[in-house]
């Protein structure tokens, strides 16, 4: 079923679903709080194709980053690093990138290439 591909996909959900916890018995996995229902969407697209797609190109890229850390997901990071941070995006992620949780300097480090690459210096 549906938990199987999650389990593959994520050592946290494999826990879950083998922890007797709500996940196991309901067999019903929610949306953490503070996460948007987009954003969660866009995080099962690639949980389930392993890639990004329609989804997650609507998702909130900050909110897919802390799912991939909540998760440990990879790959996803790195699409979002790689191909998720546009022109409207930029200063967002950027401050995100400098929020003191975790280490986060891939992001600002993706900023800072995006500005350099699109000949935008001094927006940030």
């Amino acid at each position: 079923g549906h938990s199987c591909v999650l389990c593959a996909m994520s050592e946290e959900y494999e826990g879950l679903f083998r922890s007797g916890m709500v996940e196991e018995r309901e067999g019903v996995v929610g949306v953490p709080p503070g996460i948007s229902v987009s954003s969660f969407r866009g995080f099962l697209e690639f949980m389930y194709l392993g890639r990004c797609g329609s989804e997650c190109g609507k998702a909130d890229g900050r909110e897919l980053v802390i799912l991939s850390e909540m998760y440990d997901v990879g790959g996803l990071r790195e699409w979002l690093l790689e191909d998720g941070i546009g022109y409207e995006s930029v200063c967002g992620a950027y401050e995100f990138g400098l929020v003191e949780e975790g280490d986060r300097s891939d992001v600002v480090g993706g900023c800072l290439g995006f500005v350099e690459r699109e000949g935008l210096c001094g927006i940030l």
